[in-house]
């Protein structure tokens, strides 16, 4: 075969030609995207930024996605991160009025069918990790690790003072809402009795189900947390494959107050997690 300066030049040009390609294909995935999922029962906002292994964050208790901000610029560099408002919050919708974390999860498996994800690391604060922890339960097979920060299993998991105040609330908007004649507040009222009611009845994980946890399970909280320590030991002692981090000191929103530290033990997690999968590939 005889080499002349034309076969170099063109075997270079498709070099540069793939190169561009890949270069293209890479800024194409990681090509910031956002909209809207309809399903039967919500109307959900979500967001997509980066590419790697897909991470989606869930947000507490009427926060919305915007509550991840720093997390989603830190973790982006290295994963594919997806920010959703749960039903009810933020820019998303519900067509019922009293739904449940179990519904939320539900929401969150049709946001990944909706990208085409089959399986994703959850994260999730205060009830986006609920959210995540009832997810691990329900699709086991679509979940790839979970980080719980400041989370509750069951509802007597928050402080009593806490849990003393949620039900209280509740009753007084219960009362506003049967004597206020039907008007714009009333609406306003029948949300916060919704998410109010998020605190008093959610979550379900009994010891039976946190036990059935197949993936591995970073839980995060600070001694001075709304959830009581008690509990989150309780929970890590249940769920089979978990590392429990308590922050001295950290209170509800340690996961913000202390973010570099909170991040470190976040990045740890999900390495060691991803080497062992690796590993375990290799052997079979």
């Amino acid at each position: 075969m005889n080499i002349t300066k034309e076969t170099i030049s063109t075997n270079s040009q498709k070099i540069r030609n793939k190169a561009v390609s890949l270069v293209t294909n890479l800024h194409q995935k990681s090509r910031p995207e956002q909209g809207y999922l309809d399903t039967p029962e919500a109307h959900l906002y979500y967001e997509v930024t980066g590419c790697g292994t897909p991470i989606l964050m869930l947000h507490g208790n009427s926060q919305s996605h915007h509550v991840f901000h720093s997390y989603k610029r830190n973790l982006q560099k290295n994963y594919q991160v997806i920010l959703m408002d749960s039903r009810g919050h933020g820019r998303s919708r519900t067509v019922r009025k009293y739904f449940t974390i179990h519904d939320m999860a539900c929401d969150a498996a049709a946001l990944l069918d909706h990208l085409g994800i089959a399986k994703a690391i959850l994260f999730g604060f205060s009830d986006g990790a609920n959210i995540a922890l009832e997810f691990a339960c329900c699709f086991p097979e679509r979940t790839l690790a979970v980080i719980s920060a400041s989370g509750n299993a069951l509802p007597h998991g928050l402080r009593l003072p806490v849990r003393l105040g949620t039900q209280l609330t509740g009753s007084v908007l219960g009362i506003l809402k049967n004597c206020l004649p039907d008007c714009s507040f009333q609406k306003q009222l029948e949300n916060r009795l919704q998410l109010n009611a998020l605190l008093t009845d959610s979550p379900n994980l009994p010891a039976n189900r946190l036990q059935k946890i197949q993936a591995p399970v970073l839980l995060l909280a600070g001694t001075r947390d709304l959830i009581k320590t008690s509990h989150t030991r309780w929970m890590a002692e249940q769920i089979p494959d978990s590392q429990l981090r308590l922050i001295e000191g950290g209170t509800h929103n340690v996961l913000f107050s202390r973010e570099q530290q909170c991040l470190k033990y976040i990045l740890d997690f999900i390495l060691e997690n991803q080497q062992a999968s690796a590993v375990s590939e290799k052997t079979k």
